[in-house]
């Protein structure tokens, strides 16, 4: 029972650092602050991984498209449905399963620009690591 309430305790102190809105950074620096999963409703970021670029656009607070821009995919597009959480301001965890059958997870670090991703395609795991950025 204690550790629940600490568990708990944790998860509430986590959830009120990421109910704050989008923070304007200065013009050198094109990115925003998340701070929530809201702030990025509506928001295109781009995924660089080496030559291969992704748009993902958050659409609603459960559904996105992503295209591939540039690379080997190129041209591949698609809705997803999504699960994520702001795990602390700029740093968001988020989920989702591809119709061809790939889970995707990935940590998205707005501080560093870096996304954390990985995949699973037939029951192996791999993961990456690529720089994102928010467009608009």
């Amino acid at each position: 029972m204690r550790g629940l309430f600490f568990t708990l305790i944790g998860l509430v102190a986590i959830l009120y650092g990421c109910t704050n809105s989008v923070k304007e950074t200065s013009e050198e620096d094109s990115n925003m602050h998340v701070t929530s999963l809201s702030s990025l409703l509506g928001k295109t970021i781009e995924y660089r991984y080496g030559e291969s670029i992704y748009h993902v656009t958050l659409d609603s607070d459960s559904t996105l498209h992503w295209e591939a821009i540039a690379g080997a995919e190129k041209g591949a597009f698609e809705e997803e449905k999504y699960v994520a959480e702001c795990i602390e301001p700029n740093i968001l965890f988020i989920s989702w399963g591809e119709a061809n059958g790939i889970n995707v997870s990935q940590v998205l670090d707005f501080n560093k620009g870096i996304v954390y991703n990985h995949l699973i395609r037939n029951r192996e795991a791999s993961m990456g690591q690529g720089e994102i950025k928010i467009l608009d």
